[in-house]
C-alpha cells in the first residue's frame, strides 16, 4: 500500500455501532485494494468509538483512520474528511449501507475507459444503487452511460433515484460544504447541483451501492431543524435552477408552496417568507400560494 491510495472512501457516523462493521466488511471484500478508509464520529453517544478501535486493531489491509468531533452534522465531518484525504478520488459510504465487492474495482475500471481529453471537463464516475435483492433505486438510463451534469439528469432525463460515486478530490476541496448556524444538516444536492454547473459526471447504469433496510436504519425527525433544512434546498431550487422549470414545472411549483409550508412550521413570518424569492414572478407565484402552504402546515 503506498501513501497515495486511489480512493479515500469516507464514512460519518452518529450512534451506528450496530451498522458499522456491515461497512467494514463491505471494503475488507473489496478486489481492489488501494484505498484509505476515514471515519468520522460525529459525537456519538454509543459504543461506536470502540466499535472503530476494535476495527483499527484488526488490521484489514487498508489504512483505517477514525477520528471524532462534537454533533456538527455530516456536512461538517464531510469537510474534514476532505481535508484529511489522500486519495485521488473521494466516496462517501454511509455508515448505513453497503456495496458489492468490485465497487471500487468498477469505479477505476470506468474512469480508465474516459477520453483523457474529456476526463478535466467530469467530475468522477456516478452509479447507481439498488436493494438487497438487486432492485434498482429509481428508473433506468435510456443507455449504457450518460456524460452530463447532476440537474440534466433529474430533470431532461427524468432519471429518478439516488446515486452513488467517486468524485475527484480536489474538486471537493475547492467546493466545501457552507457552515450555516443553527444548521444541523446542509442539504447534499445543492453541492452537487452546483458542481454540476461548472463539470460534468459520467453517470453508469449500474448499481454498486446497496440500500439495507433494518431497524437500525431507521431514522425519524420532524422537528423543526428538519424543516429549516429543507428551507435551504427550496430556495436552492427557486433561485439558482430556475432555468429548469420548463422541464418540471410541478416540481417548482410545490418548491414554492413548500417554501411556505417549511417557512410557517419554522415561524418565519410572511415577509421573511416573501423574501426568498429573488424575483418578481417567483414572488407573485409565492403569493398565489402562499394559502395552500399555510393550510398544509397545519396538518
Amino acid at each position: 500500500m503506498t501513501n497515495n491510495p486511489y480512493f479515500t472512501v469516507f464514512t460519518p457516523a452518529y450512534n451506528r455501532a450496530a451498522t458499522l462493521p456491515r461497512v467494514f466488511e463491505a471494503l475488507k471484500n473489496q478486489t481492489f485494494g488501494s484505498f484509505e478508509w476515514i471515519v468520522v464520529d460525529d459525537g456519538s453517544s454509543d459504543n461506536t468509538s470502540e466499535v472503530l478501535d476494535s476495527f483499527c486493531a484488526e488490521n484489514p489491509g487498508f489504512p483505517v483512520r477514525c477520528y471524532s468531533q462534537e454533533n456538527h452534522g455530516k456536512h461538517i465531518a464531510t469537510n474534514f474528511a476532505v481535508s484529511q484525504a489522500k486519495g485521488r478520488f473521494f466516496i462517501t459510504l454511509d455508515s448505513d449501507d453497503s456495496c458489492v465487492p468490485e465497487a471500487l474495482e468498477v469505479f477505476k475500471s470506468e474512469w480508465e475507459k474516459v477520453p483523457e481529453a474529456l476526463k478535466p471537463s467530469l467530475k468522477g464516475i456516478s452509479c447507481r444503487t439498488c436493494n438487497e435483492q438487486g432492485k434498482l433505486n429509481g428508473n433506468p438510463l435510456p443507455k449504457p452511460y450518460l456524460d452530463t451534469n447532476d440537474l440534466d439528469l433529474r430533470f431532461k432525463y427524468k432519471i429518478e433515484g439516488e446515486l452513488w460515486g467517486m468524485t475527484k478530490l480536489e474538486i471537493l476541496k475547492s467546493h466545501p460544504y457552507p457552515d450555516v448556524e443553527g444548521l444541523h444538516f446542509y442539504p447534499e444536492n445543492i453541492l452537487w447541483n452546483n458542481i454540476g454547473r461548472e463539470y460534468n459526471t459520467r453517470f453508469i447504469d449500474r448499481a454498486l451501492r446497496l440500500y439495507i433496510n433494518d431497524q437500525e436504519n431507521a431514522v425519524t425527525n420532524g422537528s423543526n431543524t428538519a424543516f429549516k433544512e429543507t428551507i435551504y434546498m427550496r430556495r436552492h431550487f427557486i433561485n439558482e435552477c430556475w432555468d429548469y422549470f420548463r422541464y418540471d414545472r410541478r416540481f417548482f411549483i410545490k418548491q414554492i408552496i413548500g417554501l411556505s409550508r417549511d417557512g410557517s412550521l419554522c415561524n418565519m413570518s410572511f415577509g421573511e417568507i416573501m423574501a426568498v424569492p429573488d424575483s418578481f414572478g417567483k414572488k407573485l407565484l409565492t403569493l398565489l400560494t402562499y394559502p395552500a402552504g399555510k393550510i398544509i402546515s397545519k396538518r
